[in-house]
């Protein structure tokens, strides 16, 4: 604790600032870099980071820090972590962070804001950030006490990468930055957040719908990419000979060159990819989610029934209308689902092989093209032989 003097007073000397507290919070949340653009209302924060085992990427303008912070979450599943400074260098972090929320990429962005003793009045580049940022996040706040940085850092960094992820906006009052608390604060614990299993009676439900159906095919999204569902979808459609599509999102999960796979379905109605929808009678959805693909393309009648598979329930929609919904972690319920099935129970996955003689004839068509402009097939062909 601070030591007092001989008046009494209280000494926070050997206290450190807000700055350095905020970035050993940062690191006891495994944060390797900080994306963003420094100013003068952050500029204490940007220089703690120095010696602290963190990078700072500096960026040309701030937009470009926030989308790179998206897709570090989006790909390593931590939240990735932006900065910039107040007023415009804050509404510019916008774009991304609005974008790491509607595609549940875990991110965390840090703004500077002017003083708490003129943000009740108009001022120069200040602005209500919180209430600009409350729409798009998951979570938005401003630190208005020192004491709250260890407890406040938590927090965004747990709601941005608890189920469903997304953004999350934290402003730091120039004046707050430079404060000292009222004692030595260190970084709370990490809470680990263990996978919950399906309910015995879900699986029971899915399990009714699965052996009545005639053509079953696997949607799999971004949720079981960030599940890490590869090997339990694998096992699933191996198991019952289910074709297997992916979203955009999700490309990656299941290997394209599985005999089961359909590849990733595409935004026109007509790909090649959507086809194997066509006969499908049961959509078994795992980790889908439906900004990620509009379902009207694969279910334009919304006739198809449905098994939502994910952490949370889904979205309503017309297309979209869930049979059962199996919530938990995807893998798990995967396994637990095809353990209940009868034994030897399979289906019919023609179509997929169907689809994939379709897509390597139309990529064969241009494969060995030299026309100019380049053909996308030639353009796909060689950048495939670059990255094998």
């Amino acid at each position: 604790m601070g030591s007092e003097d001989a008046t009494g007073s209280r000494n926070t000397a050997a206290v450190e600032d807000v700055a350095h507290l905020l970035v050993r919070c940062l690191r006891a949340e495994g944060v390797e870099y900080v994306f963003g653009i420094p100013g003068e209302e952050n500029i204490r924060f940007v220089d703690a980071l120095n010696g602290s085992g963190i990078r700072y990427v500096l960026v040309r303008h701030e937009q470009a820090a926030s989308f790179m912070a998206e897709i570090y979450g989006r790909l390593t599943g931590r939240a990735g972590v932006c900065s910039a400074t107040l007023g415009p260098g804050a509404i510019n972090l916008l774009l991304g962070t609005a974008d790491a929320t509607t595609n549940s990429a875990p991110m965390v962005a840090l703004a500077a804001q002017g003083s708490l003793r003129r943000t009740h009045k108009e001022s120069h580049q200040v602005i209500d950030l919180v209430s600009m940022f409350a729409p798009v996040t998951q979570w938005a706040a401003q630190i208005e006490c020192p004491d709250a940085v260890p407890e406040m850092t938590r927090k965004a960094f747990k709601t941005a990468q608890s189920e469903r992820p997304g953004a999350v906006f934290l402003a730091v009052p120039e004046d707050i930055e430079a404060a000292r608390p009222t004692e030595p604060l260190a970084p709370l614990q990490i809470d680990a957040v263990r996978a919950d299993a399906p309910s015995s009676s879900q699986i029971a439900r899915a399990v009714e719908v699965l052996t009545t159906a005639r053509h079953p095919v696997v949607l799999a999204g971004h949720g079981a990419a960030r599940a890490g569902a590869s090997a339990a979808l694998v096992r699933f459609a191996e198991g019952l000979n289910i074709p297997v599509a992916t979203t955009f999102h999700g490309k990656g999960v299941f290997p394209d060159d599985h005999p089961n796979a359909l590849g990733a379905i595409g935004f026109m109605r007509h790909d090649y990819g959507n086809f194997g929808f066509d006969a499908a009678d049961v959509l078994i959805c795992v980790g889908y989610e439906i900004q990620e693909f509009d379902p009207v393309k694969i279910n334009p009648n919304g006739d198809k029934r449905i098994l939502h598979v994910h952490r949370f329930p889904a979205e309503v929609d017309a297309h979209y209308p869930v049979a059962v919904g199996v919530k938990g972690d995807p893998s798990q319920a995967l396994d637990a689902l095809a353990a209940a099935l009868p034994e030897g129970l399979t289906f019919d996955s023609g179509s997929s092989e169907k689809i994939r003689t379709l897509l390597d004839e139309e990529l064969q068509y241009g494969r060995d093209s030299d026309a100019f402009p380049l053909v996308p097939q030639r353009v796909v062909t060689d950048v495939r032989t670059a990255l094998d």
